[in-house]
């Protein structure tokens, strides 16, 4: 679904990796890990088409981001920031449909089947029955969750989600991270996700690429990669694992 060959990613004189080969197929989930400046958000906006790397090959189902075409390339690939930018007043219906935009022709408008797949969204989300609601009266926390259900609504194949995480409450980051993991398994979408918590990676993720913040990157199957040695000096902490956990020394 997404191929990398050779790629090489930088911002200004910062290196974010050299020579990076990836390749995620229907149903994998990958995990971009690594700490605060090591280029992760970079990475992960570049692997979305949304920034050209400094060399290499990146494949969308066999054609680059250019041959897809702005529009179909929505459609086949969503992408989560961390930016939440709400310049306008909107409901929470409003901003998941949002999420339906690629899919429509250029002078239409949402139909009963949007708002319906909107409305689905909100539910898998645990936020039905605050469509009415304005969104500049919601919490950090239901903000991001009407983000992450507005790309649910979107419904592509390739999920890229910067830091989904942030401002959920655990309950709620288990809720997503267990929500995406079935949509891998029943749809064969693809994940990846920028994650802090290297236990969350391994518990809910196959792949995952570290960066080191010098162009050092290291990448492939989680179980293989994610152990203490590997953490210790990725994060610049000693950390050791006690049973299926990584937690510092």
């Amino acid at each position: 679904m997404l191929a990398a060959r050779n790629l090489s990613v930088g911002i200004g004189l910062h290196k974010v990796c050299r020579d990076l080969d990836l390749d995620l197929r229907p149903g994998s989930r990958l995990a971009i890990l690594g700490r605060n400046g090591a280029g992760k958000s970079t990475l992960l906006a570049t692997l979305a088409g949304l920034r050209a790397a400094d060399a290499g090959t990146l494949l969308l189902d066999g054609k680059t981001y250019t041959e897809h075409g702005l529009r179909e390339a929505a459609r086949r690939r969503g992408w989560l920031g961390q930016d939440r930018s709400d310049p306008f007043a909107s409901t929470v219906l409003e901003a998941v449909l949002t999420g339906r935009h690629p899919h429509l022709d250029r002078w239409s408008w949402e139909s009963s089947a949007d708002t319906q797949i909107a409305r689905h969204a909100l539910a898998a989300m645990s936020l039905a029955g605050m469509e009415a609601r304005e969104i500049h009266t919601l919490s950090g926390g239901e903000r991001q969750r009407v983000a992450i259900a507005a790309l649910l609504a979107q419904a592509p194949r390739l999920y890229l989600l910067d830091e989904p995480l942030a401002h959920l409450d655990l309950n709620h980051q288990i809720a997503t991270l267990e929500l995406l993991s079935r949509r891998a398994r029943a749809e064969g979408v693809a994940i990846v996700m920028v994650l802090h918590d290297p236990n969350l990676a391994l518990r809910y993720c196959d792949q995952v690429v570290l960066l080191f913040g010098d162009s050092r990157h290291i990448a492939g199957p989680a179980a293989d990669i994610l152990d203490a040695a590997t953490l210790s000096a990725l994060y610049g902490h000693p950390l050791r694992r006690v049973e299926n956990f990584f937690i510092p020394e």
